[in-house]
C-alpha cells in the first residue's frame, strides 16, 4: 500500500477527518504529519491530547496492519504516551511508528 492509497483509505473516517496524512508507508517505518486545527485542540490553543492519542494510535495500527499475514487483524488493547512539547494551533506534527 502507498501512502496515497492509504490516505484515500481514511477519507471519510476518524483519521481522515482529523487531517492526518501519511507520508511514509512501509513495514518497518510509518510517518504520518497532521496540521493542528483548532477543532484538535483545547484551551490555550494547543493540540488536546486525546487527538495525540488518536493519531499516534492510527500511525500505529497501520504500521502493525503492514506487518500482518493475509487473514490476521489486530486491535490496540493498551496504551501510553510520554508528552514532552505541545503542538500549536497551526503547527504541523509528525508521528513515527517503526515495529
Amino acid at each position: 500500500m502507498t501512502p496515497d492509497e492509504a490516505n484515500a483509505r481514511i477519507t471519510g473516517f476518524f483519521a481522515g477527518a482529523m487531517g492526518l496524512r501519511f507520508t511514509i508507508l512501509e513495514p518497518k517505518r510509518v510517518v504520518a504529519e497532521l496540521v493542528v486545527t483548532r477543532e484538535l485542540c483545547t484551551i490555550p490553543n494547543v493540540m488536546h491530547g486525546g487527538a495525540i492519542m488518536a493519531f499516534a494510535d492510527t500511525v500505529g495500527a497501520y504500521g502493525t496492519v503492514l506487518n500482518l499475514a493475509d487473514g490476521q487483524g489486530t486491535t490496540t488493547l493498551e496504551s501510553k504516551t510520554n508528552f514532552f512539547a505541545a503542538g500549536r494551533e497551526g503547527e504541523t506534527v509528525t508521528a513515527e511508528a517503526t515495529p
